[in-house]
């Protein structure tokens, strides 16, 4: 992977860390090829991460520019799932000049495939394990490289995420997509909170109600972080589905809650519903995103729909950045959702419809 000197760097010889020897340095500009795999090394100006090149050289993780997306113009059905047609994402990202820069979304889930081509220079340094080892972020599971790669996942290789300029915060909560322990959820969204870059966090898990978590929650929202989470699937949790059902932190208060539909604009069957549900976006079986060791492959669920809406969310605060706030942005994908129930305005089974990007972005 070659990544570019963003600013004076020095190269450390054998070890990830300011003290090990250096003997040259790179200037701004330079090109460097590593591995690929983030180090966990010595903290400098609050980042501990590295990468390493063939020679077991080390490079400070922020010494580096983000890298430059080269973004198609017109639909990829190589590298792009229909929710990229239905939007015409290719023609949106042109026509904003975007997609996504300056936006860091965090990912609260299982990790992410730090050795994928697609998603490994979007990773920010910042990001963190709270089971184990702190700086081994790493997915073994899959369901967190499934949502890194719907939200933005770059395209330079398999696959394009709905925002792929946006940055990742990578916050690994649990080694498996079931749920986890919800006390390290608590703590992953109150790191997050604290992370000034991070303005979306997207949360696929579905967990109980617990104090820990909701005031989480609400430490996020007064942090201006913008929390968007799953309704839940209805084969995946033990109680029937129905409008008495409440999944968290989806029916916390300040959380923008999320269920699917498919191509054809119905809702997915084993989409959860209640009176707290907001709206519902793209998450059949059929959305292609990154999958582990490197790989391409086919999510859905309500997991999905929410990783979407957040690279969509992402893609509105990019372009509005320094003319609109977030409230807005928020409001105009809340506003310009398609009506499908069976009354006027919001209902239970399908919020305020289904996610229309395109009118949204016309809103603002």
């Amino acid at each position: 992977m070659k990544l570019v000197v963003k600013d004076f760097l020095n190269v450390r010889v054998g070890d990830p860390n300011v003290n090990a020897p250096s003997f040259q340095y790179l200037a701004p500009g330079s090109e460097v090829e590593v591995d690929g795999r983030l180090y966990k090394g010595g903290e400098f100006e609050k980042i501990n991460t590295w990468y390493k090149d063939a020679a077991n050289n080390y490079y400070w993780s922020g010494g580096f520019a983000v890298e430059k997306i080269v973004t198609p113009t017109e639909f990829d059905p190589a590298k792009m799932s229909w929710g990229h047609e239905r939007y015409n994402l290719p023609f949106i990202w042109n026509k904003l000049k975007t997609t996504g820069e300056g936006i860091t979304v965090a990912v609260i889930d299982t990790g992410a495939d730090t050795h994928h081509e697609d998603l490994a220079t979007k990773i920010n340094p910042l990001s963190k394990s709270f089971v184990g080892d702190a700086g081994n972020f790493n997915d073994t599971d899959g369901h967190g490289t499934t949502m890194a790669g719907i939200i933005g996942a770059s395209g330079k290789s398999k696959v394009f995420g709905v925002a792929p300029g946006a940055g990742l915060l990578i916050l690994k909560a649990s080694e498996h997509k079931r749920g986890g322990d919800v006390k390290l959820f608590a703590k992953a969204l109150d790191y997050a909170a604290d992370i000034a870059a991070v303005d979306i966090i997207s949360f696929s898990t579905v967990l109980p109600d617990d104090a820990d978590l909701k005031t989480a929650i609400g430490k996020c929202h007064a942090k201006g972080k913008v929390v968007i989470a799953a309704i839940g699937n209805a084969r995946d949790i033990s109680i029937p589905e129905g409008p008495d059902v409440n999944t968290f932190p989806a029916c916390y208060d300040n959380v923008i809650a999320i269920g699917a539909f498919d191509p054809a604009g119905n809702i997915v069957p084993f989409s959860n519903w209640n009176p707290q549900l907001d709206l519902l976006a793209p998450g059949d079986l059929s959305v292609l995103t990154t999958t582990l060791n490197n790989g391409r492959g086919f999510g859905g669920g309500t997991s999905i729909a929410t990783a979407f809406t957040a690279g969509c969310l992402a893609l509105l605060l990019a372009s509005a950045k320094g003319k609109t706030s977030k409230d807005k942005c928020i409001e105009a994908i809340f506003s310009t959702c398609d009506d499908i129930g069976p009354t006027i305005g919001r209902d239970i089974r399908s919020g305020r419809g289904l996610l229309n990007l395109r009118n949204a972005i016309t809103k603002l």
